[in-house]
């Protein structure tokens, strides 16, 4: 053990001082790992030997790891991904979702079936990847549902907290829906810019939020993702997010660069944005995002999560926001036919023999994640990691 990581305490075995809830002391230790992780990738080479690392792993010689949890996961989805609504009130001038046209909300009837046939086994839920989930007015009403299986281990939303309001909060309180916000900018004016969509009530809601959460008998995990076009520096030093820093909550700071942002398979233009909006930008070849354009390791999406579009479909993947690629639907088959169906098992094949550029919507995807990934999310035996507030 070196020094760095002898400083960091482990939230197992510490002993909490007087008047120290373990909350928090989980978000103390998680600001010191942060600012270790900050502080190690600083250092000369970090970068080369990280990427090199990964692509050594991602190699067809280290396939037989991750195999056996693969096999594990399976069996059955362990996190159930609903897209309620692929609705959205925000623009991100980053997302194709203004361009989507099959546009609706889950209705509550096949709600109810895939939340019972979800049950049946039990898991987490997590709402929300191609659009808004809290606009969706029957959002209250479909969380409370969950409350009567005790099979599903916890729910959480992602959110761009527009709809963040006193219409919404007292029921994800009341039901422990942990909430991750999608904020990105903090500053007002680039805010609005690339988002399209008032800053003000935004801040506000997060601001409210906040006040409930903390008052709450039981508060709830939140987590921002902060996505920028500034830099570190000026992000930390901005008002709002020494506001944010000081409450209780997680941050994730990323600065906006060639291995952030994605190209969603091909329909976004990353390159051509990023030259637009991104002043001196500066591309290294050791570059996560462009390595996956040519990785042929099995994707972690076939094995982490099903993932259900508002209509009842099951599409490939939280990146198929036009619903390319289906495999089943659930108003007609349950979720173990489909997970453990000829189409997914067929697809599972294809990406283990590393055929994964055979696979139409996975050709032009940089978001691709190597299976390997999914040790930071399940142990061996393929059960959801206890410290994992937010499967994203």
């Amino acid at each position: 053990m070196n020094k760095l990581t002898a400083a960091i305490p482990n939230p197992e075995t510490v002993e909490l001082k007087p008047n120290q809830n373990r909350q928090e002391f989980d978000k103390q230790t998680s600001s010191w790992k942060d600012t270790a992780k900050r502080w190690i990738k600083k250092f000369p080479f970090f970068h080369a030997l990280d990427f090199y690392r990964r692509k050594a792993y991602d190699s067809p010689l280290f396939d037989g790891a991750p195999k056996s949890l693969a096999e594990a996961l399976s069996d059955w989805p362990r996190v159930l991904l609903i897209d309620n609504t692929n609705s959205c009130n925000a623009k991100c001038v980053w997302c194709p979702n203004p361009d989507l046209e099959n546009l609706g909300v889950m209705k509550m009837d096949i709600y109810k079936k895939i939340i019972d046939d979800f049950a049946s086994k039990g898991g987490r839920i997590r709402f929300g990847t191609f659009g808004e989930p809290l606009l969706d007015k029957t959002f209250g009403e479909k969380i409370k549902y969950l409350s009567q299986y005790p099979s599903i281990s916890g729910s959480e939303v992602l959110t761009n907290a527009y709809f963040l309001n006193q219409k919404v909060v007292p029921a994800l309180l009341e039901h422990s829906v942990g909430v991750e916000v999608s904020l990105d900018e903090l500053d007002k004016e680039t805010f609005e810019d690339v988002k399209k969509m008032s800053y003000d009530v935004v801040r506000k809601n997060i601001l409210d939020f906040l006040d409930a959460n903390e008052q709450s008998r039981n508060p709830v995990p939140v987590n921002f993702r902060i996505k920028t076009l500034k830099t570190v520096e000026e992000t930390e030093n901005h008002e709002f997010y020494k506001l944010l820093a000081a409450r209780r909550c997680t941050l994730e700071l990323t600065p906006m660069d060639d291995n952030v942002l994605a190209n969603w398979a091909g329909k976004f233009d990353k390159d051509a944005f990023l030259d637009e909006k991104v002043t001196n930008r500066v591309s290294t070849k050791f570059n996560y995002k462009r390595y996956n354009l040519s990785n042929t390791a099995p994707c972690v999406q076939l094995w982490k999560w099903i993932v259900v579009y508002w209509d009842g479909s099951v599409v490939l993947c939280c990146v198929d926001m036009f619903s390319t690629t289906v495999l089943g639907n659930l108003r007609d088959n349950s979720i173990e036919e489909i997970w453990r169906g000829s189409a997914f098992t067929a697809l599972r094949r294809k990406m283990m023999e590393r055929e994964r550029f055979n696979i139409p919507i996975c050709k032009n995807c940089d978001i691709h994640l190597s299976w390997h990934n999914l040790s930071e999310y399940y142990d061996k035996q393929g059960n959801l990691l206890p410290d994992k507030n937010f499967i994203s």
